[in-house]
């Protein structure tokens, strides 16, 4: 089975793969504890509105009520305002880039949750929570230490700006975990492209592991991607991944978002009183994909069958 490739929007693509999956219909008693909330996501093409549709459902199954607005292009933020005053609400949730950049337009008291997007600090307006795609550099390691406990290194380039934040925590996380976390921030595609050539010879199996981080503007797939990834397996090396389209290719394992947990998480972030300031949150609500032929290949003796794992690469 093969992901597929757009690559302007493969984490919804990504998130697509389970959406179906998860479009029960959940109709929770009215309880004053359960907040009320509107969702906004914008109108898009399957399967990016499937996604939407999934997180929905868990948003509903942890809300008291809930109203579904899909919103056109068109829309404008003073005309939405005025639809949402329609009844009292204790929160707004956004999804998608659309709804993060409403977020920040809105003139509306009541609190705004966004989720389903990838985002910046300097993105997140106050009073706005935003809960990234960006899986909890935490949880990554956490996995990897139950796949692979041999790794004592994390190595891991990343872009300026685009992940720095994420690289912050991710810091503060491997320390508590008992790793040591060598990150290499460059500036250039170029510059990323030439760091992982001179990485990936001097790790050494089995205590080092490389992390590929979503949205990476380094990773190009067609050459890159397959540079590092032909390097790994030649040397037995764990490379683990938060963008789950690298998992068919080669990568051990990634984590990647169960859209109904993730609604439900953010039906609970609604229930919360609004932060005065930004506030911008590692996705925590995740599943696991797992490339069998590769743990093989490392010796780590995984069993495809395992209930840990919610996607297994390649199909058998």
């Amino acid at each position: 089975m093969r992901l597929p490739r757009l690559p302007s929007r493969f984490p919804l693509l990504c998130l697509a793969l389970l959406a179906m999956l998860t479009l029960a219909s959940v109709a929770p008693a009215e309880d004053p504890a359960r907040p009320r909330v509107a969702v906004i996501f914008p109108q898009v093409r399957e399967p990016y509105r499937a996604v939407f549709r999934s997180i929905t459902e868990g948003i509903a199954a942890g809300s008291a009520r809930s109203q579904v607005l899909e919103i056109a292009p068109g829309d404008e933020p003073d005309a939405l305002a005025q639809r949402l005053g329609a009844e009292p609400l204790d929160a707004v949730i956004l999804l998608g880039k659309r709804g993060l950049d409403l977020s920040a337009q809105l003139k509306v008291d009541t609190p705004r949750i966004v989720g389903a997007v990838f985002a910046q600090p300097h993105e997140v307006a106050p009073g706005v929570t935003v809960v990234s795609l960006a899986p909890a550099p935490r949880l990554l390691f956490a996995k990897l230490r139950e796949l692979a406990p041999s790794v004592r290194r994390i190595n891991v380039v990343h872009g300026a700006d685009t992940n720095d934040w994420l690289i912050e925590r991710a810091r503060q996380d491997a320390a508590q975990a008992g790793y040591e976390l060598i990150t290499q921030r460059m500036e250039t595609i170029r510059d990323g492209a030439n760091a992982y050539r001179e990485l990936l010879p001097r790790m050494q199996s089995p205590e080092e592991a490389l992390w590929l981080p979503q949205a990476s503007p380094f990773l190009d797939e067609s050459s890159v991607l397959q540079m590092v990834l032909r390097a790994a397996w030649d040397r037995n090396l764990v490379v683990f991944s938060s963008n789950p389209s690298h998992v068919p290719k080669g990568a051990l394992f990634a984590l990647f978002p169960d859209n109904a947990e993730l609604g439900r998480h953010l039906a609970r972030q609604a229930a919360r009183p609004a932060p005065a300031a930004p506030s911008l949150q590692a996705l925590e609500q995740l599943d696991t994909a797992i490339n069998i032929r590769t743990a093989d290949h490392l010796g780590l003796g995984l069993d495809a069958r395992d209930p840990r794992f919610d996607m297994v690469f390649p199909n058998r």
